[in-house]
């Protein structure tokens, strides 16, 4: 490969890793399961949290524009580890406000190029207000209106030093995110949760200097699994994600349109009245025609959560 043509395939390949920086919370956080909700929200006799965790997931192949899935190539590496520290309160009784600080570190090699870096990631706002509460005994379930807003306190691709972008810890676009989540327990030993959401982000450059538009794009979470009174909860379902072709430049991308479809498992264990351990694994599945231009990953987590109660 001429040196013209391998710069410009490490370019492409670091507006690519770029892209891949897009928030997504469900990957980003060791969620809970079950009982203990779809995500981070406070129970209905809690008033605040605080909480860490630590997610490690790595590259294992892609989805091609024709839906086609390729593995990594062999010696091949793109990793990324974060370490998130994360509050949540609730004003008055149906009210949760939030907020997460991340921290990455990435480890890419490509070929005979290779890079590590990270620092501080995009920092997350976010609420949720409960339209039926938790616990609510009436025929509705339990639903809230969710948001999020991502703030670009990373280090945008267009701003890395690193050939493949390592050093690269966030999108360099601010994210809105409205959605809603339905969450049921049925006969105090099963739970189910539904949410849905979409973000809608600003525009950034690339390292070239083109302004980048990306389209609206949704998030769709199901998950259901056991409850048990000893405080341990279990949960497995999916996650598929969606975007339009971007505009580069203020011309649409062709067929550069964006899904991806992964499987999840949570648990949640109460190791104290106020101590709970929160673990997670998410994985994309290689499957032909589920995911379209995204990144194959495999991530797992792990995280501990101390709350305080109402009459605290």
């Amino acid at each position: 490969m001429g040196k013209l043509a391998k710069a410009s395939f490490l370019c492409a390949s670091a507006l690519s890793f770029a892209l891949a920086l897009a928030p997504r919370p469900a990957r980003a956080s060791a969620c809970c399961g079950g009982g203990h909700g779809l995500g981070q929200r406070l129970g209905p006799l809690e008033r605040a949290s605080i909480g860490a965790s630590l997610r490690f997931d790595g590259r294992f192949g892609s989805h091609r524009a024709d839906a086609r899935f390729a593995p990594i190539p062999a010696g091949d590496l793109d990793t990324e580890s974060r370490v998130e520290l994360s509050w949540l309160v609730k004003p008055v009784s149906r009210l949760q406000l939030g907020l997460t600080i991340p921290a990455l570190l990435n480890a890419r090699r490509l070929g005979d190029f290779g890079g590590v870096g990270g620092g501080l990631g995009d920092i997350v706002f976010s609420g949720r207000y409960d339209l039926v509460p938790l616990g609510d005994p009436g025929a509705v379930p339990p639903i809230a209106l969710t948001a999020a807003i991502t703030l670009p306190t990373g280090r945008a691709a267009a701003d890395a030093r690193d050939p493949l972008a390592a050093d690269a810890t966030g999108l360099g676009a601010a994210e809105l995110r409205p959605g809603f989540v339905v969450e049921k327990i049925f006969a105090d030993t099963v739970s189910t949760t539904f949410a849905a959401s979409v973000g809608l982000r600003t525009s950034f450059s690339t390292a070239g200097g083109d302004r980048v538009q990306l389209g609206p794009r949704y998030r769709l979470i199901a998950a259901a699994g056991p409850v048990f009174p000893s405080g341990l909860s279990l949960a497995a379902g999916l996650v598929h994600e969606g975007e339009p072709a971007p505009e580069v430049g203020g011309v649409v991308a062709g067929d550069a349109s964006r899904r991806r479809t992964a499987a999840l498992a949570f648990g949640a264990y109460d190791i104290h009245p106020r101590w709970t351990a929160l673990a997670s694994l998410e994985m994309d599945l290689p499957i032909p025609g589920l995911s379209k231009n995204e990144p194959a990953r495999a991530g797992i987590a792990v995280g501990l959560r101390h709350v305080w109660e109402t009459h605290d």
